[in-house]
């Protein structure tokens, strides 16, 4: 027997819910669940006799303000769960869902084929026993920030997918979970070919127009071409990784992976199995068959060091042999096998004065440095500042929900001035801090919170005068002549559009330093 569903339409009251729970309690109706909306209630009661349910319901209708008694076949949660499921079903991008304790709660069919992985085998367990343990959902579940399009490659299942996940929150803001979206990394060319007609390569993300950046995309340009190694130098923060995504989507490799590892991130006696494998049993916890390593997932491929003279001199020494005999030894294993990839290896350190301090093997350094790039830090190229911010306010407003702000030429000048350190992390960070900060259309100086700074917190007045509000007030009064003077050329329907006299606004201007544009035509009223 089934459980029977009603619906009962009702005149909200205290006391209701009470008394249908007496009525159904006293016939020892048991309820499955119920639901409570306005001006309606739900009910899911044990299978009963049909004689003994329309006793009930006759009962129910006897309560003051329930209005009627209807039979329905699901209830609002079920509802609710078949439309999610249908939408899950429906939806070409994987979607994998955890919970606040990291367990998976959703995993709909897209996520099986492009992560090779069974429902059965995903849903109700921890993330990490049944995918890597450094997924960056658990980041987010941990910390609550977002990510976007995240390239990510499970070798044990031969998945390569582009991942993006989000928080979830409960009302209270509370991070209760997180949720992925998975898209296959083969149907994301294949999409991109078909609106273009040619696959883009990151070369075209990488936004300049200064000088120095023009000639090292050139330089990056004609590398891509070749096969040999590249030794990528730059100070942290300066887009070595995207210089070396860029040369392996335009070379002839671009067809096979490209494979990222951040030598720094792992520690050594995990970084050797990392990169070149292990055979069943080389150590305790091995996995049964072995496992390989990244030079031979990355055959036919590219591999890219990042950090690499953080590489310790017997990781050092192994490296070599992959270089000058194209073969690799698993940990544990005694076949050399044979791998066909292009090394790629960045780093911010002086290579030079390592070796002279006997920290990376020269030998080692010659293999590596036959194509140098160098990237120029953020400070050398100012006239690509504005381009960077642009994408970022972009980047931010959307994240943020809000319109995407124009920044002053005031802010705008301390943002160029600034030496920049961190590069081009650094400048992102700014940014984001900026667009949290600003409440209206335009990012004015104070909004720009440098490190270093006295104080990177929302200005405010205090008894040392160190933040005035004249000066806040000053310096909106100036972007506010800035913007109203590209629109209009003469004193007079400037001071119309300001609300003050002609006299005012060329008193304003003069206080500012700010002058007409010199090719407009009414330079009689201006005077």
């Amino acid at each position: 027997m089934h459980t029977i569903r009603l619906k009962l339409p009702n005149v909200d009251r205290v006391g209701l819910v009470l008394d249908i729970s007496h009525t159904l309690v006293s016939r020892q109706i048991n309820i499955v669940s119920m639901e409570v909306e306005p001006n309606v209630t739900y009910l899911e009661l044990a299978a009963m006799p049909e004689t003994v349910c329309r006793e009930v319901i006759s009962a129910l209708l006897s309560i003051p303000q329930i209005l009627d008694v209807v039979p329905i076949d699901l209830m609002p949660h079920q509802v609710r769960t078949e439309q999610l499921k249908a939408v899950m079903s429906a939806v070409s991008d994987g979607i994998v869902a955890i919970d606040a304790a990291g367990i998976v709660t959703q995993y709909n069919p897209a996520a099986e084929t492009i992560l090779h992985l069974p429902r059965e085998r995903i849903v109700g367990r921890h993330l990490t026993a049944c995918l890597p343990a450094d997924m960056p959902l658990l980041d987010t579940l941990q910390t609550g920030f977002a990510y976007n399009n995240r390239e990510i490659v499970l070798e044990a299942t031969k998945s390569h997918y582009l991942a993006s996940g989000r928080p979830i929150f409960d009302p209270a803001g509370r991070i209760i979970g997180a949720v992925s979206v998975l898209k296959d990394i083969s149907e994301v060319r294949e999409l991109v070919q078909s609106v273009t007609g040619q696959l883009p390569t990151a070369f075209e993300r990488i936004l300049h127009d200064s000088t120095t950046m023009k000639r090292a995309v050139a330089m990056a340009k004609t590398i891509a071409r070749g096969d040999s190694t590249v030794l990528l130098r730059g100070e942290t923060g300066t887009g070595k990784e995207m210089f070396a995504r860029a040369i392996h989507e335009a070379s002839p490799r671009a067809a096979r992976m490209f494979v990222p590892i951040n030598c720094a991130a792992i520690p050594d006696h995990l970084l050797e199995s990392e990169l070149f494998g292990y055979e069943e049993g080389a150590f305790s916890g091995a996995a049964k068959g072995g496992k390989k390593g990244l030079f031979e997932f990355a055959n036919g491929g590219t591999i890219l060091l990042d950090e690499v003279a953080e590489l310790s001199i017997p990781l050092q020494a192994k490296l070599l042999r992959v270089l000058q005999d194209g073969k690799v030894r698993r940990v544990g294993g005694t076949r050399e096998l044979s791998v066909n990839v292009r090394l790629m290896a960045a780093t911010h350190r002086n290579l030079e004065d390592m070796m002279t301090r006997g920290l990376f093997r020269e030998d080692l350094y010659y293999r590596l440095n036959v194509i140098p790039l160098f990237l120029p830090p953020l400070r050398e190229r100012p006239e690509d500042i504005p381009l960077l911010v642009e994408l970022f306010l972009r980047r931010f407003a959307s994240r943020l929900k809000k319109p995407v702000p124009t920044v002053g030429e005031v802010a705008m000048a301390k943002l160029i001035r600034y030496p920049w350190p961190g590069n081009i992390r650094e400048l992102e960070n700014v940014v984001e801090r900026a667009v949290n900060l600003v409440d209206g259309p335009v990012i004015l100086a104070h909004h720009v919170l440098i490190q270093g700074e006295a104080n990177l917190s929302l200005p405010v007045a205090t008894n040392t005068g160190a933040y005035r509000l004249d000066d806040t007030l000053a310096e909106a009064e100036r972007e506010a002549l800035l913007q109203a003077v590209r629109l209009h050329r003469s004193s007079r329907k400037l001071g119309t559009a300001l609300g003050i006299s002609h006299t005012a606004a060329l008193k304003k201007m003069k206080k500012y330093g700010i002058a007409f544009p010199t090719d407009a035509s009414d330079k009689q009223d201006r005077l």
